[in-house]
């Protein structure tokens, strides 16, 4: 090009480049005020499940810190597939959240085809709580007293029973599948949308079993109203410690059974990582406050925090580890 033409066009690529600079720093002090309105949450689960009650205790602290209403929007149904498309769908501004959970790893085992991928549709901020899951049944329609005696009926076909789970293909009803994978039992599922919803059925007898969030049974647990046959944890519960875990029931096929559910915060693929980053910060302080540990660990729910990258890492294997109980206990969406 002649020298005259590159004269030329130096005062264009001077205002291109101001211009590119101005848009970086707008969106520079764009994120860096952020947040500046309320922030939307999708919980995938019912009011009064684990998922539910983690994001309204967390969020309602991280909202002070943020010094932004967190309003949060419960989208149960379909298994979590629905609000997480609508989590995926939203801008990726940091004003729509959502809360995953190792559930949501389920569904690539049992679903062929899903409208989002868990590694390319969404940044994973922390993990906020770990949930223990419980065997209970109606004291009076099962008889057994405890998890050794309960497979031992489950195994006789003496009686048809039925559990319920949070969820076809929920944590809950991999859980179960695990157990009865494991010992030959038989009981026969019945899905429910949500924990908070399948524990009343329990109570009331329309079914005799099922695995639900310790934190919807505990206090029906203490009364004696539902009795509990084992936590999933590899340890027992603070909020039950006189429930054992599987593990102690002295069943061989059960030594080393361990089931874990959590749940935590995570938006829309592309939002900025400094917002990523600063509510990840947010998050680690709230999780450390005394006051949010202490209610959650009332309701059998275990405070803890686990960064961006480590949460990526935890749901990628996650995915891989029920696809593999899904081959070998053939666990199907129904």
């Amino acid at each position: 090009m002649p020298r005259h033409g590159l004269r030329q066009f130096a005062p264009f690529a001077r205002v291109c480049t101001a211009l590119a600079a101005a848009c970086l720093t707008s969106v520079a002090i764009a994120q860096s005020a952020y947040p500046t309105r309320p922030i939307r949450v999708y919980v995938s689960f019912t009011s009064g499940g684990a998922a539910d009650v983690s994001a309204r205790v967390v969020g309602e602290k991280l909202a002070e810190l943020l010094k932004q209403p967190l309003v949060i929007e419960n989208r149960a149904g379909g298994g979590g597939i629905p609000a997480l498309e609508l989590l995926k769908n939203s801008p990726a501004d940091g004003y729509t959240l959502g809360i995953l959970s190792n559930s949501n790893a389920t569904k690539p085992a049992t679903i062929a085809k899903l409208p989002w991928d868990l590694e390319r549709d969404f940044a994973y901020i922390a993990v906020t709580v770990d949930a223990t899951m419980v065997l209970v049944g109606n004291p009076q329609k099962v008889p057994a007293t405890n998890l050794t005696e309960l497979t031992a009926l489950l195994r006789s076909g003496s009686q048809k029973y039925f559990y319920g789970s949070c969820g076809i293909a929920s944590t809950h009803h991999f859980a179960m599948e695990k157990y009865r994978f494991r010992t030959k039992a038989v009981a026969t599922h019945v899905p429910y949308k949500g924990c908070a919803v399948a524990t009343p059925e329990v109570l009331s007898g329309q079914i005799e079993l099922a695995m639900v969030t310790l934190s919807n049974a505990v206090s029906h647990i203490k009364t004696g109203k539902l009795r509990a046959f084992g936590v999933t944890t590899s340890e027992r519960s603070t909020a039950a410690p006189e429930v054992p875990t599987f593990r102690e029931s002295g069943l061989a096929e059960l030594k080393d059974y361990v089931q874990g559910s959590w749940y935590g915060f995570g938006a829309p693929a592309g939002t900025p990582k400094e917002i990523v980053n600063r509510l990840a910060a947010a998050i680690e302080r709230v999780t450390a406050m005394p006051e949010v540990r202490n209610k959650l660990a009332q309701v059998g729910l275990e405070t803890v925090f686990r960064g961006p990258q480590e949460m990526a890492a935890m749901m990628k294997a996650e995915v891989a580890s029920f696809r593999e109980i899904t081959i070998a206990a053939g666990i199907t969406a129904e």
